[in-house]
C-alpha cells in the first residue's frame, strides 16, 4: 500500500519517502516497533528500485 504513493520522474521510479511512510502510519498501526517497520519498508524498497533499474 505504501508503493502505491511512489513518485516517479521520466518514468524512473523514486524512493519512497518518510513522509510516505508516516501517510500509512496515520491510517494504520505498525505491526512491529516504528524504527523496525520503517528499516524493513526501506529495505523492501531497495529491493523495489534494485530491480526497477536493471530492467532499464
Amino acid at each position: 500500500m505504501i508503493a502505491r504513493s511512489r513518485r516517479y520522474e521520466q518514468g524512473t521510479p523514486l524512493a519512497l519517502s518518510i513522509a510516505d511512510i508516516e501517510s500509512y502510519l496515520e491510517l494504520h498501526d505498525s505491526p512491529v516497533e516504528l524504527h523496525v517497520f520503517v528499516e524493513c519498508v526501506l529495505m523492501l524498497d531497495n529491493l523495489f528500485l534494485d530491480q526497477a533499474y536493471k530492467k532499464k
